[in-house]
């Protein structure tokens, strides 16, 4: 039976299109016409179902096309505005478009419709249509303020900034007494790169109210970039003036924090968790910068703080607390930490962070013996488990034992591309290669969109000098899918170095390197450098590299090899 519902469901979900609106309904809507279905007739059920259907299956788009189709025939704002929402949802911003445009004529006073609407022509770029909207919305805001703050967000989404400018200039006119219309000038100047019109707009703010927080905020981060000791003085110059000011108190402590002014960063967290105005998230906040200064004792003392103060996420907190003590080699706590945490989305994570722990401390044995006492996991929890178990074993190089483990549990996961993803470079690692590649093979017959089993499969050949053309193949499959991802760009580069194409190769290792530092890539990087006769480069990359990562092995092996 349920083989016969998904194939129901299928079917209908796949005729959607063909179901769609009579040329008759494309034209212009006119809210002034009656409804075309005013009944729950044969239509309306059928198109309502398929819509509710859609949902179920996670087809969000298409049952808010069937919202909007609903909405048209029977001139309800209700179905309007659900489609608006799905197609926001979405980021359909055509489907989301016409929903609150057609939301908008049904019900003319909707503050929310028009709000939508306004929010969707900026989205698009269609400032003009935009405009008239915008200004009506502000004239009837009980809050003007909290209007162009908001304002100010939404025109962050307009690719053209300098119209978003001469926009936000026009809308902000009649507000010259505002801070907040001529915040919002200057934050969309800053955008566009016009720094004389935000800056000028940022002196009459001070003027206006010289101790608006959300001002000197912006400002302070401008400041840090160019210069961070003259963001510190904006911050110190306004908590001195506004002493209550926690918001502005906590980005001073960040910042000395950054610059690794701890002493000074200190009492200012002091001053924070003491504050009349203090909370748990304030707590909590400062806890972490304490982490970040290295000072564990005074971050588990606000922590707890933060736990006393009823912060919202209790298992955030113990785990931080859990972490501590696991660097203190305090593994009775780091257990009783974690098991405070019941349930949810740190559960599994929680439980996988003591058996590293436990690991470390006691071996590997008792850090399975752990694991194993939680029974009532997911399917997917269960993988979880046993890739940690398997790591424990790879880690500690013994490869046959981590490979055991896998064959125990191959018939649970015969589905899964993950788990034979894990088990192909496990046996790689084993130097099996033959079962290398028929586990890779096996994850991508599973799952053909698989980028990292594709490269994994080219490098492992590219790697050892071998079926060069297949790894090529593979590697450019695995680039279609990700072409941004730095593994697989350093693939691409290390396959073309061994077919000696040392100019493509040194374009993609330099892309790769350019994403992310990775040792690996700078071994590549000042391999290929070499080969083109640019030793001192090369030696110049190493060297950087190493400064980060002084243990990395392949790191190590190249540069020995090559500098002798």
């Amino acid at each position: 039976m349920k083989y016969l519902n998904n194939l129901l469901i299928t079917f209908l979900i796949l005729i959607i299109p063909a179901i769609g609106i009579s040329e008759e309904q494309l034209e212009e809507f006119n809210p002034n016409l009656p409804a075309q279905i005013t009944e729950a007739n044969a239509e309306f059920v059928y198109k309502f179902l398929l819509a509710e259907l859609a949902i179920q299956r996670n087809d969000i788009n298409s049952a808010g096309h069937l919202y909007l189709d609903l909405a048209k025939l029977t001139k309800n704002t209700g179905f309007a505005q659900s489609a608006a929402q799905l197609g926001g949802m979405v980021r359909n911003g055509r489907l989301a478009l016409d929903a609150a445009d057609i939301w908008s004529k049904l019900d003319p006073e909707s503050r929310d419709a028009k709000k939508v609407l306004a929010e969707m022509y900026i989205a698009s770029g269609n400032l003009s249509k935009a405009k008239p909207l915008v200004k009506e919305i502000l004239e009837s805001e009980d809050s003007k303020g909290d209007g162009f703050l908001y304002l100010n967000n939404i025109l962050t989404r307009v690719e053209n900034k300098s119209n978003a400018l001469r926009f936000i200039i026009d809308i902000a006119k009649p507000y010259a007494k505002m801070v907040e219309a001529h915040f919002a000038v200057a934050h969309t100047a800053h955008m566009a790169g016009n720094i004389s019109i935000r800056d000028k707009e940022l002196a009459t703010i001070n003027k206006l109210n010289p101790n608006w927080e959300t001002s000197t905020l912006f400002i302070g981060a401008i400041q840090f970039d160019e210069d961070p000791m003259k963001a510190i003085e904006t911050y110190q110059k306004f908590v001195k003036n506004n002493p209550k000011s926690n918001t502005v108190r906590l980005e001073l402590a960040k910042a000395l924090v950054q610059t690794e002014q701890y002493p000074a960063a200190k009492k200012h967290f002091e001053k924070l968790v003491n504050s009349p105005l203090a909370s748990a998230e304030i707590s909590f906040t400062v806890a972490l910068l304490a982490l970040e200064t290295g000072d564990d004792i005074m971050a588990e003392q606000f922590l707890n703080q933060s736990l006393e103060r009823k912060y919202y996420n209790p298992d955030q907190v113990n785990m931080y607390l859990a972490r501590i003590y696991a660097q203190r080699q305090n593994i009775d706590k780091v257990i009783n930490l974690v098991e405070k945490i019941s349930t949810g989305p740190l559960f599994v994570d929680s439980r996988i962070f003591a058996a590293q722990a436990i690991r470390v401390e006691k071996g590997i044995d008792q850090a399975v013996e752990y694991l194993d006492q939680y029974k009532s996991l997911d399917r997917q929890e269960k993988l979880k488990f046993l890739q940690l178990k398997t790591s424990f074993w790879y880690n500690d190089n013994q490869y046959q034992k981590a490979i055991n483990l896998m064959l125990s549990e191959e018939e649970k996961y015969a589905d899964s591309a993950e788990f034979y993803f894990d088990f192909g470079l496990l046996y790689e690692k084993n130097k099996d290669f033959d079962s290398m590649e028929t586990n890779l093979k096996k994850a991508i017959s599973l799952k053909p969109d698989y980028a990292i089993a594709y490269n994994a499969l080219g490098y492992s050949y590219a790697d050892r000098n071998v079926k060069l053309d297949d790894a090529k193949k593979y590697i450019e499959i695995a680039l279609s899918i990700e072409p941004q991802n730095h593994y697989i760009l350093d693939s691409m580069g290390w396959v073309h170095f061994r077919l000696g194409n040392y100019d493509i190769a040194y374009e993609f290792i330099t892309k790769a390197y350019a994403i992310q530092e990775d040792p690996e890539i700078a071994a590549h990087l000042g391999e290929v450098l070499w080969k083109q006769g640019k030793e001192n480069e090369a030696m110049s990359v190493w060297q950087g590299s190493l400064e980060k990562f002084p243990e990395n092995s392949v790191l190590i092996e190249t540069k020995n090899r090559l500098f002798q």
